[in-house]
């Protein structure tokens, strides 16, 4: 359990630090990120060490074409694992942050050496090494990762959009999938995640990425806030009475055999902007073979299609959505018309929606359960042991020692309390029995004492006549010859 909370951790890491990645690719055992972060040379390195990789090398044309195709669409300068070590050896005297030289491809700007704290830097302009100050702040830098026991994409004829831990996203164009990568195949949403060079479904174990769950992941299980159910692919929840959402996005789009994103022109499959067919009510942001809709404000993304908007107030009291042409206002849902312009939240917390804790919400309401219970369906509260809505049978995302059936050891607090109590209460006899036996062992040593003195000192009186030269003592202990 050890290696699985560490490896969901170190995960977490690159995630929140791959923020600022914009693009990434595999290729050879290896995957490279470029992040657009200001940086000097020896910074850029540590960055890239502390997320357990280091600065990119290119030492083949198969690295060169996935340098340049890191670097379509970026500006500016960014590093290279290069570092002039004033030396006659090969790259003109430069090695690799790895610490050797070995290289079968170069692309120098030029030949001229000059022995002095240079590093090589590339662009999306002029794709050659350049030389410069190391302390130069260049734009960003190119990172280098092992990628060890990666997977081959999933053999499945839907479109699948992968979620890789080294922060960027790909789709089905990506060959070696990195270890970690959490996979969506669309229509269905059912997710994946790459170990070991195996994909494996969910829902995992709770301790990794939340066992693949949409909402919550209880005993290896996904369960759904009220309301809600799980769905087939028993990860997503779809409203209750409704039928499963089916994901209608770019992913699931093609043209004659082309990959998502792309169509077929000449021949040959070309990308193009799906955002000219204005496929989104409100906003589109065009990506690689996607695109991803967004809302103005005060709109957020329906949960039923994500093409479309609905309105959102993060208050409990907005403006309501006016039309003067019908004299008609509309409030979002969870909001009730009060007035004629205003939209006041409605407590639904009033309708004992709840079975035990209930807190209102702007726009909504969030069951809770007391300590020691977990918060199923339609805000139904079962003890922590109990299983959750969906699933109902655990599945181990890694092997371990533990037997899938066994289910992890959880004491509350109150039982932990009541054990406590115990000890104390034993501790507490023990004492009582101890002090009763020392006490009872100090009579009897007591009356032991008293008997002995009483048969010491119960002598018989002894008279002597100062006349007489014999002692007169009893017949009994003496006897004189006549």
């Amino acid at each position: 359990m050890r290696e699985i909370i560490g490896m969901a951790l170190a995960l977490v890491v690159l995630k929140v630090h791959g923020e600022n990645f914009s693009a990434g690719n595999c290729a050879d055992g290896k995957c490279f990120t470029v992040q657009t972060e200001r940086a000097s040379f020896d910074a850029a390195q540590r960055v890239c060490q502390g997320r357990g990789g280091h600065l990119m090398t290119v030492r083949n044309t198969r690295s060169a074409d996935v340098l340049a195709k890191l670097l379509k669409g970026t500006s500016g300068n960014f590093w290279l694992g290069l570092r002039y070590q004033c030396s006659n050896e090969g790259l003109k005297g430069y090695k690799w942050v790895t610490g050797d030289n070995t290289s079968h491809y170069t692309n120098w700007e030029s030949e001229r050496a000059v022995c002095s704290p240079q590093c090589a830097s590339v662009s999306q302009k002029v794709q050659k090494w350049a030389e410069r100050p190391c302390d130069d702040m260049l734009d960003g830098y190119l990172c280098e990762y092992n990628n060890l026991g990666y997977c081959q994409p999933l053999s499945n004829d839907s479109a699948v959009v992968y979620e890789t831990p080294f922060g960027f996203n790909a789709n089905e164009l990506l060959q070696e999938i990195p270890q970690g990568t959490n996979a969506t195949v669309h229509p269905l949403r059912t997710r994946h995640i790459c170990y070991e060079g195996a994909w494996l479904q969910a829902p995992w174990s709770c301790e990794v990425f939340g066992g693949g769950c949409e909402y919550k992941c209880v005993n290896q299980a996904c369960i759904c806030q009220p309301g809600f159910k799980v769905d087939s692919n028993r990860v997503t929840c779809s409203k209750q009475g409704e039928p499963e959402m089916q994901m209608e996005d770019a992913y699931t789009k093609s043209f004659d055999g082309c990959m998502p994103g792309s169509r077929k022109e000449g021949g040959v499959c070309v990308e193009f902007d799906e955002c000219e067919s204005a496929p989104c009510e409100h906003l589109c942001n065009n990506s690689g073979g996607s695109y991803r809709c967004e809302c103005f404000e005060g709109f957020k993304q329906s949960k039923k299609d994500m093409t479309k908007c609905e309105m959102h107030c993060a208050d409990f009291e907005c403006a309501a959505e006016c039309d003067p042409n019908y004299n008609q206002c509309n409030c979002p849902d969870g909001f009730i018309l009060d007035g004629e312009i205003t939209c006041v939240d409605q407590d639904e917390c009033l309708d004992d929606i709840c079975e035990q804790n209930c807190t209102n919400t702007a726009g909504g309401y969030e069951c809770s359960c007391y300590e020691g219970f977990v918060l199923l369906d339609d805000g139904i509260c079962v003890g922590e042991d109990s299983e959750g809505s969906g699933s109902t049978t655990p599945f181990y995302i890694f092997p371990t020692s533990k037997p899938p059936t066994d289910k992890p050891m959880s004491i509350s607090s109150g039982s932990l309390l009541a054990i406590m109590v115990c000890i104390v209460v034993c501790i507490l006899l023990l004492v009582c029995l101890a002090h009763c036996t020392l006490r009872r062992f100090c009579q009897m040593h007591n009356y032991d004492v008293h008997k002995g003195q009483d048969e010491i000192y119960d002598f018989q009186q002894v008279i002597i006549d100062q006349n007489s030269t014999e002692l007169s003592l009893p017949n009994r202990y003496f006897k004189r010859d006549t």
